[in-house]
């Protein structure tokens, strides 16, 4: 992290290359880093998925839950109607 915040002190405009897939910055000026990351963090990052998207991914079964469940559904489409 410092050589990064040197480097950025050092060279205007100065940009850095993050390559999730390969866990890996670089910035084209000779600095490179491989880093960590949690794999579920990484995972939604690579797909583009926040908590809605999370969550969608499970239509099917919320909505096979829902089919089983017809008063819970009423009760949700009541309340949407509002």
């Amino acid at each position: 992290m410092a050589e990064i915040t040197q480097r950025a002190r050092e060279f205007e405009n100065y940009e850095l290359t993050v390559d999730l897939e390969s866990l890996r910055v670089e910035d084209g000026r000779g600095f490179a880093a491989d880093f960590t990351m949690d794999d579920f963090s990484r995972h939604c990052l690579l797909n583009g998925l926040d908590d809605i998207g999370l969550t969608l991914q499970h239509e099917p079964e919320i909505e096979a839950y829902e089919s089983r469940h017809p008063v819970q559904a009423a009760m949700a489409d009541g309340l949407r109607s509002r």
